[in-house]
């Protein structure tokens, strides 16, 4: 049997490997915002809500180094200003991640934006929209790592995106294999410091939680 291991190696080469010609995108699902003297941008490890740290410009990272093995890849960032719509001014999570996307290198005709949903829940309902608006037949859909089990178990409830993850036409990747793939010296420690923090220890526990209520049938949105 494969170890886990390779098998994550297999999953990020696939990617590298894409063709525009097969109607497959990257979509990087927005977490939280932070403003740094008016620049509103996505958050680190260290900064994040009451539920944890969040950590989710590392998804930027991840679609920018994914990015730059297969040029032609279609992003799709998700999000709009969520808890953040009575702060005036404040930009969508999609908009924030598109213009650090284009910041990093990637050119804005390969970025494409949904800036409706205001939650997990929301991004996965919005998504089925954008598929069949681009006709899409595979999608990776990345984030980080503490979130895939909760992600897994919103899209095992839903027929629609189930079906496409059974068939693996939706593949769901950690924002944190991807960095730690292309850059072990980089990432490694840094992340493994991260995920020892008693702020993602906390995100973690709530996760879990989450991914129980969805089983459950008792989850509820804020």
């Amino acid at each position: 049997m494969m170890s886990l291991m390779i098998l994550k190696k297999l999953r990020i080469k696939r990617i590298e490997q894409l063709s525009m010609k097969n109607k497959e995108a990257i979509i990087i699902l927005g977490g939280g915002l932070a403003n740094d003297h008016g620049q509103w941008r996505t958050t680190g490890f260290d900064e994040g809500e009451s539920f944890g740290a969040m950590g989710d410009r590392l998804r930027v990272e991840a679609a920018y180094i994914l990015y730059k093995k297969n040029p032609e890849l279609l992003i799709i960032s998700s999000g709009s200003q969520g808890q953040y719509k009575n702060i005036p001014d404040v930009p969508t999570l999609a908009e924030v991640i598109k213009r650090e996307l284009m910041d990093l290198g990637v050119p804005e005709r390969l970025i494409s934006k949904e800036d409706q949903s205001a939650n997990t829940l929301q991004q996965l309902q919005a998504l089925k929209t954008v598929i069949n608006e681009k006709n899409l037949t595979n999608l990776f859909i990345i984030s980080n790592q503490y979130h895939l089990p909760r992600l897994r178990a919103m899209i095992e409830k839903d027929d629609y995106l189930q079906s496409m993850l059974k068939k693996e036409e939706i593949k769901l990747i950690s924002a944190e294999e991807v960095l730690i793939d292309h850059n072990p010296v980089k990432w490694q420690e840094f992340i493994s410091k991260a995920y020892q923090s008693k702020a993602m220890k906390n995100r973690i526990i709530m996760e879990k939680k989450g991914v129980q209520q969805i089983k459950d049938g008792t989850y509820k949105l804020e």
